[in-house]
């Protein structure tokens, strides 16, 4: 009932949230045409043929923030700085957009602005609006009578629980108490009216829409007879999942494989919608980052094959999510037997741990060490990008080599895509000289993770460069 709920909020924002930039968008436009002298001899029906651009930005803007679910737990105060934030964003996209589709002409400074405007006084109303009505529907509707089935060491932790969502699914709550007799007791405000003695006489008498059974147990088999029980008088059962307790370090959720169901856990999940985004930047950023590579290989190439002789890219195997193995390119910028030669430096490794790093590595070239001090050398990971092997921001891919020595608490560090940048490339990268602290950043960012710390990173990541932080 809570997800089906959900689902239909989720929705109804979607669309208003729509219908709001929609109307802000035609309403400034309309006076635009008819209060100015119009130059171009735009139409309305020609702003019409526009809304599509609107759409797409609207498009971009819910999957980035996407936060409609959290409607009914903030305050007004936050529902406006959460409105000013997703028009801030809606602002850029707009721009972007009509700059990318060459319709300027339509969006001019005064449109943009007055549009945005628009959009947040609509919206912001909007969803007060919607919150009062969906708040009056729970409160008004048929409320859920939750006949729940506990006893005396769980019953005030369960009923908390349930408080806590009672703005969203209230309940009318009477409670039956399996291993104590404390029928007549009021325990948080709701009445204890049975015991195993009673359990199924008060429940055929009295209003029942969901009977919630929270007690411990080892196996299903001892609640066969409740659940036959409450199933014979047509009333739906929940039951509590043993195996969920005491996992409060975890993600947990539950999903379907096939006819069964299971109960996933993760240190975090992360929203679909948010990873689809993730992925489209960073298809765009790898197109973009190809073509610049092109460019950089016809002037590099030259320079670099005169002086060492091997091929141009340099390939090597590294480990990718979860362990998968890819091969990662980039400009060559060592000697093309540094592989060989890695073995007899091993002793001058500059790394605490499980990576290697050394100053004025003899196997580096003239121009690889220019190519690496300006991040050059990196440019081919677009194509891994491009392929899905990696993303703009992530974690660091180790080599097989390290890997293979991976404790199991360093393997986390892998649970995301590896990325051309990340936590640790904009915190020093080469000055920090102990492994650990390199997966502490990674795992920072991977607990951390949203599209707003990946831009963050990325404009960090434009100005290491340029500034040559850590390159080594």
């Amino acid at each position: 009932m809570y997800q089906q709920k959900q689902k239909f909020q989720n929705l109804l924002l979607m669309i208003i949230d729509a219908a709001c930039i929609v109307a802000s968008y035609l309403f400034v436009s309309f006076v635009r045409l008819k209060c100015r002298p119009n130059p171009m001899s735009l139409s309305m029906n020609d702003v019409v043929g526009t809304l599509w651009l609107v759409f797409l930005a609207y498009f971009c803007v819910f999957i980035f923030f996407n936060m409609n679910q959290y409607l009914m737990q903030r305050d007004k105060y936050e529902e406006f700085v959460y409105v000013i934030k997703v028009n801030i964003f809606m602002a850029a996209v707009l721009a972007v957009i009509f700059f990318l589709a060459r319709q300027m002409d339509y969006l001019s400074r005064g449109v943009w602005m007055f549009t945005v405007i628009g959009n947040i006084v609509l919206m912001y109303a909007g969803h007060l609006g919607i919150k009062q009505i969906l708040k009056r529907q729970y409160a008004l509707g048929d409320k859920q009578h939750m006949y729940l089935i506990t006893t005396s060491d769980r019953v005030e932790k369960v009923l908390e629980q349930l408080k806590s969502t009672e703005e969203f699914c209230p309940y009318a709550v009477r409670i039956a108490i399996l291993d104590e007799d404390r029928r007549g007791e009021i325990i948080g405000g709701f009445p204890v009216v049975a015991s195993m003695e009673n359990l199924f006489d008060d429940a055929r008498r009295e209003i029942v829409d969901v009977a919630y059974i929270n007690i411990s147990y080892s196996t299903g088999e001892s609640l066969e007879g409740f659940i036959e029980e409450f199933e014979k008088m047509g009333i739906t059962v929940q039951l509590n999942i043993n195996v969920l307790e005491g996992k409060e370090g975890f993600g947990k959720r539950i999903d379907m494989i096939g006819d069964y169901p299971v109960v996933s856990f993760a240190p975090r999940f992360f929203d679909y919608n948010k990873l689809v985004m993730k992925r489209m930047i960073d298809i765009v950023g790898a197109l973009v980052g190809l073509v610049i590579t092109a460019v950089v290989t016809v002037f590099l190439a030259p320079v670099l094959k005169l002086e060492s002789p091997g091929p141009l890219f340099f390939k090597q195997k590294r480990v990718g999510k979860n362990g998968r193995y890819f091969y990662i390119y980039k400009f060559r910028s060592m000697y093309k037997d540094a592989e060989a030669r890695k073995a007899a430096l091993m002793e001058k490794n500059e790394m605490k741990g499980l990576m290697f790093k050394m100053t004025d590595d003899p196997r580096v070239t003239k121009v690889g060490k220019f190519i690496r001090a300006t991040s050059i050398d990196e440019l081919p990971q677009f194509w891994n990008i491009l392929k899905g092997d990696m993303s703009l921001v992530g974690t660091r891919p180790p080599t097989v080599d390290e890997f293979q020595q991976y404790e199991a608490r360093h393997k986390r560090r892998l649970s995301m895509k590896p990325g051309l940048t990340g936590m640790w490339q904009v915190s020093g990268r080469s000055n920090i000289e102990d492994f650990e602290e390199v997966v502490r950043m990674d795992l920072d960012y991977i607990d951390n993770w949203s599209l707003q710390l990946d831009a963050q990173i990325l404009l960090k990541t434009i100005v290491v460069i340029f500034k040559k932080v850590g390159a080594k």
